[in-house]
This record gives C-alpha cells, structure tokens and sequence, in this order.
C-alpha cells in the first residue's frame, strides 16, 4: 500500500493521527509539522531520540572547544532554562510554517544586545519591526524574565551572566544548523523534538536538550 502523504513510496508504518500506512520518510520529516502526532506514537519517541542523538554528535564534531566548554557548562547548570526555551521555538515553529532560522537568530541577537546592554550597566531593549522575530524574542525573554525573577519563593534566581550563556549556547547550535536565513533545519529540528504541552510556556515542561534528557 503506498504512503497516504507522499503517494510514492511503500506505508509501511501504520500512523495514528492519519489513520492510515505512511512511509518511513514522511514519519522522520513530518511528524509534529505536518502530522498531528500522539505522544503514545511509538514511532515519535523512537525517531525523537535518534534524531536528538544524531544533532548532538554533529554540533559536537563541528564546535569548537569553546563552545563545547560553553554547551557542557550549560547543560549541568542551566538545562531547565535552555529546555523552557528551546521549547518555546519548538511550539512557535509547528504554529507558524513561515518561521524560519533566520528570525529565530535575529530574535536570539536582538535579545543577547539588550542584556549585553543591561550588563553594561544601562537598560536598553532592542526590538523588531518584523512580526515573526518580535513575536519570538517576546516569548524568549518572557520566559527569560520567568526564570530571572521568579514569583515564587525558594526559587534560584537566573544570573544576567547565565541568561547570556544560555542564549549563547542556543545560539551557536541554530547558527550550525542553520543553512541559510531562510532555512528551517533548526526550528523544524526542535518542532519535531519538542514534546505537545498543554500551555505554550509551560517552564516546567520537560523536553530534550540536544544530548541530554531533562
């Protein structure tokens, strides 16, 4: 029986949300895009993990020490940030089929100025009169300010310095995936990795950081 998405090649996995076969590649390129898929989908957490898996060997080959020092550093002491925000990308690319890598990292520059500012000791914030990068860099830095200034008690305060880190490190992995400003190979990435919440910026959504389970 022939794929119900791309009619050419053989369905040979059975998908929930299409109630019917697709093939292999329409499953790994689609899903969570295109395809409304279940989180129970076998096949979702099998190909989430392998493609997590396969992203992180390939930033890691192509970063520099650095940046791998940078990303590690991170990774142990900030995962819940990066994954709050790496999540929020994730949600805004399966919303919007027109967001592409270049509005992300122009949201993600915009954001790192005006904390680089703030560091300077002035408060300046940088803004866009393109709606899909202002729209990204308002819920970046929402949730930014979330994890800075917590409302609730107890809870550790993010430094200005490791919001910076943090967004360094996401930046640095977009800008390697990334093929062009046009591209979607980074948000497609996250779209397809980022588990369904039940609220856009929900901070204690667990998703996968490239490499590590949080």
């Amino acid at each position: 029986m022939k794929c119900t998405l791309c009619k050419g090649r053989k369905g040979k996995r059975w998908c929930p949300a299409q109630r019917a076969p697709i093939c292999a590649q329409c499953c790994g390129e689609k899903r969570m895009i295109e395809i409304d898929c279940p989180e129970s989908c076998q096949y979702l957490a099998a190909g989430r993990a392998r493609e997590i898996e396969q992203e992180h060997v390939r930033y890691l080959r192509a970063a520099d020490v650095h940046e791998r020092e940078r990303y590690f550093r991170a990774i142990a002491a900030h995962e819940r940030v990066l994954a709050h925000l790496q999540l929020l990308i994730g949600e805004a690319r399966r919303r919007a089929r027109d967001l592409t890598d270049g509005d992300v990292l122009e949201a993600l520059d915009l954001l790192l100025a005006t904390l680089r500012t703030e560091e300077s000791g002035l408060l300046y914030e940088r803004t866009s009169s393109n709606l899909r990068v202002e729209g990204m860099r308002r819920r970046l830095a929402e949730a930014l300010e979330y994890h800075r200034r917590p409302a609730e008690a107890g809870r550790d305060r993010l430094a200005l310095k490791d919001a910076i880190e943090c967004l360094e490190v996401i930046r640095s992995f977009a800008a390697r995936r990334a093929a062009s400003p046009a591209s979607q190979a980074f948000v497609d990435f996250l779209a397809r990795t980022a588990p369904r919440v039940g609220r856009e910026a929900d901070p204690d959504s667990r998703i996968i950081v490239p490499g590590q389970t949080i």
